[in-house]
């Protein structure tokens, strides 16, 4: 298991570094989803949900007390994206590779 994680490793570098004017986030992916088509997993995709970010929708001139209620709404809902997004994880890891939480 070693040795194969190594030689994806190793193919992943390779690839990596003899890539032209790519961006870093396009090869990133791409190493991605040829590390998965190396080891024989193919990754489902990410889910829009988990690529969402927050606002805390305060305003300029709010009572600091409503800006403080629309912050820790904002942060709560974020809280359980994360959470919603990590079970989605492990999941797929566990599904993908048998390993336990």
């Amino acid at each position: 298991m070693r040795t194969t994680l190594q030689s994806t490793l190793s193919v992943l570098l390779i690839a990596i570094s003899l890539t032209g004017c790519v961006t870093a986030e396009k090869q990133a992916l791409d190493a991605a989803i040829n590390a998965g088509q190396l080891a024989g997993v193919v990754l489902p995709i990410l889910p829009d949900d988990c690529a969402k970010t927050a606002r805390s929708g305060v305003r300029a001139g709010e009572r600091l007390d409503v800006a403080l209620i629309r912050t820790d709404q904002a942060l709560s809902r974020q809280n359980a994206r994360t959470r919603r997004c990590a079970a989605w994880y492990n999941k797929v890891r566990t599904d993908t590779r048998g390993v336990p939480e």
